[in-house]
């Protein structure tokens, strides 16, 4: 699992960038706009990275949409007061489970 340093880098950036690109959306800053930009494409290259370590394709975009949606569902509840209903709870719980399913650590 040589990709999950990376692949955690990849989290954090993209993260922060949804963080940025909402607050562009609330106060229609250019700069924060450029801001979350830049840090999108560093994101990317910790995607490319963690692609060339080994994540797989398949998985890694699996476990990075999971990721991606649980930390902006929480970013958008948390900072810009966006509700999150039992249906999205339900979806985060079920892609949560597909990271179960895809993992290495199944027995066959």
């Amino acid at each position: 699992m040589k990709w999950s340093v990376p692949f955690i880098f990849l989290m954090v950036f993209e993260t922060l960038g949804n963080y940025f690109a909402g607050l562009f959306g609330t106060l229609q800053n250019i700069f924060i706009a450029i801001f979350s930009l830049v840090i999108y494409g560093v994101a990317n290259y910790f995607w490319l990275q963690a692609l060339k370590d080994g994540s797989g394709l398949a998985r890694g975009t699996v476990y990075f949409g999971v990721a991606v949606i649980t930390f902006t569902a929480l970013i958008g509840f948390a900072f810009y007061e966006e509700g999150i209903t039992f249906v999205n709870v339900i979806g985060i719980l079920t892609g949560t489970a597909s990271l179960f399913l895809l993992s290495d650590n199944i027995k066959r």
